[in-house]
């Protein structure tokens, strides 16, 4: 079952470096920059810990994953600027979370979440509602899909980022490698033991900036 848990923290941060323009994706962050639109994503376990980080002067160190155990929150933060006003001085930028189970089938979709709809700061900020995956201990082991829709409606801009992550068994045995004998002195191709995810879906969100 969701639960909804609010999270009051005032946001501001300092600007920083938006290096090239475009759509640049990773496992644990997406960035899009053009036309003075500014999107990030980052995958976060520990929402309370970011936040308190964001909230400092200072620009907050993210600290991202792409590995989860039963238990933990899987945060997309998503982080905005932008230069699309509404003649008063407002912006007005909205995202949707699609979630998918190992098996491809939707698991947890909010839709049209509030990123911004007032004035926005004068640096970075960070979305308005905000919703994370929360584990749980009955939740099938597998790789989960995230794909976070972004648009900004003054714009009429719409970014698209895709994500991956596991949620592995930490008691999990890595399987055995067998190595075939030889006479000449080789080097074994080792294998990484695949990743064994889980996940479910818990939604919590602010009403504040």
């Amino acid at each position: 079952m969701n639960r909804i848990a609010a999270l009051f923290v005032f946001i501001a941060v300092s600007f920083v470096s938006r290096g090239e323009e475009g759509l640049h994706e990773s496992p644990d962050q997406g960035v899009y920059v053009k036309d003075g639109l500014y999107l990030k994503v980052a995958l976060v376990d520990d929402p309370k810990s970011f936040l308190a980080e964001w909230a400092k002067p200072q620009t907050p160190v993210l600290k991202t994953r792409t590995s989860f155990h039963r238990g933990d929150i899987v945060f997309p933060a998503v982080m905005y600027s932008t230069n699309a006003l509404t003649p008063d001085g407002k912006a007005d930028i909205i995202y949707t979370l699609l979630f998918r189970r190992p098996d491809g089938s939707i698991y947890e979709n909010p839709k049209d979440l509030t990123v911004v709809d007032g004035p926005p700061p004068k640096g970075i900020g960070l979305a308005k509602a905000r919703s994370g995956l929360k584990i749980e201990d009955t939740d099938p082991f597998g790789e989960y899909v995230l794909k976070v829709t972004i648009t900004d409606r003054i714009k009429d801009v719409t970014v698209e980022m895709l994500f991956t992550f596991s949620v592995t068994d930490p008691n999990a045995k890595p399987p055995e490698i067998s190595v075939p004998v030889s006479s000449e002195p080789e080097s074994p191709a080792m294998e990484s033991p695949t990743p064994l995810p889980t996940t479910r879906m818990r939604s919590f969100s602010d009403d504040r900036r």
